[in-house]
């Protein structure tokens, strides 16, 4: 058996795969801060159901599969351990001074540099240094490493990032200072760039390795507490926790390179939607996640994930392989609230699990997204999570009523406001991805999942010229099942400067360093995966080069075909891949074949194909999880006023129909409501609705 689990800012996810490969998906509560209690509650909650204890349950699980938001929580609200920063001596300032991250800010005054994780006073410089050949031109002080960490010891300190100049070139001194500090403090954690982010950039390197032993400390102790209580209730198997770039690995491996984890939860969701994707034969996809509290958005071109090396977190740099994930704070959680100047703004703010929205009766008295769904008649408050959580209607009234007020509107128009301004942030997620990258997302089909996509997608879809929307027959739980579909894998980069001639002509020297330096990547995610407990069915490498124009800094990642050792045929199909992609990007014309090339990066991403059971394509019944499809006829079990588009004015009868009683081949058009277990889709004006064998609900959106 597979358990997969992910943990939202609102609601825990669990899916099941039993060994017959049949799925079922329960959802509960998230309980922040002790997020693991919310684990141990899905585990309960899916024992009962299939009415045996949990200790049953976990004593038949094979695989525990885990996406966190650990280590994401722990850099935005500044949790993470007291770090203490060795780098080269006269470069102490260097974190402190960054980069001038302006997010879209016009004004230059209004952009300020990024709060560092690490004061400047527990940065500390060590003598040491190496060229950019990677000749040691100092020796490292030992000694001095040694009276530096001692006092950083003394003063309660236990987590350490080592970042010196060029330690990519030659990771010598900094993995004698690692030994250093761990023979003087043995349970202390580590973090070295050569390990974190072995790339050129020194600001970006020494960023990603400080957010590794900022959160490293907290997601080893989170991940060892879990794994103890899941010990304590009958778990034998593994526990393997999911890394943003797109696969699974081991405990040691995974907290040792902490800031792989911060796009668990996300990246999840969209290798879910490759899988889906292959399934259905569509290789153009754009995912759209709209959870309690964000809406995360991410893109798959011809068959493939987008990979980026550099992305940001509360403007902390993180120079590390994953994919590439657009999120926004816009969620069914999203506080909606009155600007000075007297206009209506929604999120980033959110209520998140506890209070919650006010229409989940916990407290919370502010707007929310969730509130003004309801009041327009989008949800059912007795039929919230099929039933298992009732909603507080007069309490959400209330708060949407107060939001009115403020604004000189009354309460639908107020709602629809939130509606409409809540879709228009999330489609400008999805330009981002599509439109700033030279991409029509009219040529993509939006994929729509998380517990509040189902009532915004099509709206959204609309305002971007999508014409189709598929929504998982899972949709709710569709990271959760990502886990499950998900096979183990590690990556590892090197930075390096290597020159290519037109059309990717290289001399027999560079090729062979080339070959050599790809052999070293080979071996180091060979050596991860072979440390995995359970026999991993197969191993497939992928390797890929980041490029630039000679001279250029605008650079592209292109897959290599090679399977072997690199040969000059292989440089040539990825040159001409990466002609075709920055045409395609900043328009024809506008490539440079005859500048030759600059490859600065090399990477390889090592896949464990682990065997498990075919799945079957939807969700059985079972405590909250979805039904199986019905065989009677598509009729409406009643309607209700409701908002029948986000164009629409004032509420009018929609016909609400339940998911489980849908069948294959009859449309549904819109205006609609389609009420799953634990989410409900809006079918808007102008669109229809068809299901399918596996449940997945297919909308044909028309302008």
């Amino acid at each position: 058996m597979r358990l997969g689990i992910d943990i939202g800012g609102t609601f825990t996810d669990v899916v099941l795969q039993d060994d017959e490969g049949f799925l079922r998906s329960w959802k509960t509560p998230s309980t922040p801060p002790d997020f693991q209690r919310g684990v141990f509650d899905g585990i309960e909650l899916a024992a009962d159901a299939l009415d045996i204890s949990a200790r049953e349950l976990l004593g038949r699980v094979d695989e525990f599969l885990h996406a966190t938001t650990v280590t994401t929580n722990v850099v935005l609200t500044r949790a993470g351990s007291r770090v203490a920063l060795l780098t080269t001596r006269g470069f102490g300032d260097l974190y402190q001074l960054a980069r001038m991250y302006r997010n879209q800010e016009r004004d230059p005054a209004k952009v300020t540099h990024p709060t560092p994780l690490v004061p400047r006073d527990d940065v500390i410089e060590v003598l040491e240094r190496v060229d950019y050949q990677g000749r040691e031109i100092v020796a490292l002080e030992e000694e001095e490493v040694r009276r530096a960490v001692s006092t950083a010891i003394a003063e309660g300190i236990d987590s350490f990032a080592v970042c010196f100049l060029w330690s990519f070139r030659n990771p010598a001194h900094e993995e004698r200072a690692k030994q250093v500090i761990l023979e003087l403090a043995p349970d202390a954690f580590v973090a070295t760039s050569v390990e974190a982010a072995p790339v050129i950039g020194e600001y970006e390197r020494m960023s990603t390795t400080v957010i590794t032993a900022f959160a490293g400390p907290e997601l080893r102790r989170y991940s060892g507490k879990l794994l103890d209580g899941l010990r304590e209730r009958g778990f034998h198997g593994q526990l393997l926790l999911m890394k943003s770039d797109g696969g699974l690995g081991n405990i040691e491996g995974t907290v040792a390179s902490a800031g792989q984890t911060i796009y668990s939860g996300p990246v999840a969701g969209a290798m879910a939607s490759r899988t889906l994707g292959e399934e259905r034969g569509e290789r153009n996809l754009i995912t759209f996640d709209m959870g309690g509290t964000s809406t995360d958005v991410a893109l798959i071109e011809d068959g493939e994930m987008r990979i980026t090396s550099l992305q940001f977190l509360d403007r902390q740099a993180l120079a590390t392989t994953m994919v590439d994930v657009t999120t926004v704070g816009a969620g069914g959680g999203s506080l909606a609230t009155v600007a000075p100047d007297g206009s209506l703004r929604v999120g980033p703010k959110s209520a998140g699990a506890r209070p919650g929205p006010a229409c989940y009766g916990n407290g919370g008295t502010q707007p929310t997204v969730t509130d003004a769904n309801l009041v327009l008649g989008l949800l059912d408050p007795d039929y919230f999570l099929g039933g298992e959580m009732k909603l507080d209607r007069d309490a959400g009234e209330r708060a949407i009523t107060e939001l009115a007020g403020r604004l000189g509107l009354d309460p639908i128009a107020a709602a629809a406001g939130v509606f409409r301004i809540v879709n228009a942030t999330m489609a400008d997620a999805v330009r981002l991805r599509t439109v700033f990258a030279g991409l029509d997302p009219r040529e993509f089909s939006l994929v729509s999942f998380g517990g509040a996509g189902g009532l915004h997608c099509a709206a959204v879809a609309r305002e971007l010229g999508i014409r189709r929307v598929v929504v998982p027959g899972f949709a709710s739980v569709f990271s959760a099942s990502g886990l499950i579909s998900t096979d183990i894998s590690y990556s590892a980069n090197r930075s390096t400067r290597r020159r290519l001639g037109p059309g990717g002509t290289v001399e027999h020297d560079e090729l062979a360093q080339l070959r050599e330096l790809f052999a070293t990547l080979d071996s180091q995610v060979e050596s991860s995966l072979a440390a995995h407990e359970q026999g991993i069915e197969r191993t497939d490498l992928r390797r890929s080069l980041e490029v630039a124009y000679g001279g250029q800094i605008l650079n592209f990642e292109v897959e290599l075909q090679a399977e072997g050792p690199l040969e000059q045929r292989d440089l040539v199909l990825a040159v001409a891949d990466f002609d075709s992609r920055y045409a395609a990007t900043y328009g024809t014309g506008a490539a440079a074949p005859q500048a030759g090339y600059d490859v600065k990066t090399c990477r390889v991403i090592g896949i464990g194909r682990v065997p498990r059971p075919e799945a079957h394509g939807s969700l059985i019944g079972g405590g909250n999880g979805n039904g199986g499809g019905g065989t009677g006829g598509a009729d409406p079990i009643g309607t209700r006023a409701a908002l029948a588009d986000d164009r629409a004015t004032e509420l009018t009868e929609v016909p609400v129909y339940r998911a489980s009683d849908l069948r294959p081949g009859p449309a549904v058009s819109g205006p609609a409501l389609i009420e799953y277990a634990d989410s409900t889709i809006l079918v808007p004006s102008r669109a229809a609705a068809m299901i399918d064998a596996a449940r997945n609900l297919t909308i044909e959106v028309y302008s």
